[in-house]
């Protein structure tokens, strides 16, 4: 997918939506897990990257469409830049309830745990499963055209098969308005995405279409209001402020 910002918006042609997911089945999260001398070394970032979460709301829910177009990453654009052409941007979807399991698989061709001579312990490097249960809940903002609409309720799928089935709740419009800093981003962000970024944020996912970060700074930001929550977004870059 190409890049496209020949036009901009203002903040009034927008709108603002609070979407809340919930998972209806299993959905996989995979890392690696090292040994050294006294622990076993993992990491595990339960974050969910903007890119397939726009592809996926934008229709593409079989699993032959979405791996097509996620091998596409290191051609297309970010997120924010395709704005013109979908007429959707959401911000990276943040998990706030998890339920998970998890399972521990060798990576190589051996049992779980072996024996060594001398009877010294030794387990293989082995690749941690984590799979998301259903029941874990999470949310995100997605941001359309004044005249364009976002279902009150619709399903999509982030998984091959039948694994990683959300169904989405749009729930409320949100109520935005600029701030000035500097000021703290509340929620985690694609640092390709968003403009007036002061300082290095903590990048916690790599990707082609973009690192998904935390903890950044910027000169200018959206307040985002539903209900009684607050959240504050980095300014993507077809918003015009």
């Amino acid at each position: 997918m190409e890049s496209s910002l020949e036009n901009m918006y203002e903040v009034e042609e927008l709108s603002f939506y609070l979407l809340e997911l919930e998972l209806q089945s299993v959905m996989w999260f995979s890392s690696l897990t090292q040994p050294h001398l006294k622990v076993f070394v993992q990491t595990q970032i339960p974050v969910i990257h903007n890119y397939p979460l726009l592809l996926a709301m934008k229709g593409y829910i079989v699993e032959e469409s979405y791996v097509s177009k996620y091998n596409e990453l290191k051609n297309t654009a970010p997120p924010s830049m395709l704005f013109n052409k979908l007429g959707l941007y959401v911000y990276p979807l943040m998990l706030e309830k998890i339920h998970y399991t998890r399972f521990l698989l060798s990576m190589a061709e051996t049992d779980y745990v072996f024996y060594k001579l001398k009877t010294r312990l030794a387990v293989p490097i082995m690749t941690s499963y984590n799979a998301l249960a259903p029941g874990t809940r999470g949310l995100t903002i997605a941001i359309t055209p004044r005249d364009a609409k976002i279902p009150e309720k619709c399903v999509l799928r982030l998984g091959a098969k039948r694994f990683g089935v959300w169904r989405i709740m749009r729930t409320s419009r949100a109520y935005v308005h600029l701030i000035n800093g500097p000021v703290k981003a509340t929620t985690p962000f694609n640092i390709k995405d968003v403009k007036y970024l002061l300082s290095s944020p903590v990048v916690v996912l790599k990707h082609y279409a973009g690192d998904i970060a935390i903890s950044g700074v910027f000169e200018k930001a959206l307040e985002v209001r539903v209900r009684d929550r607050v959240f504050i977004k980095p300014i993507p870059f077809f918003i015009s402020i």
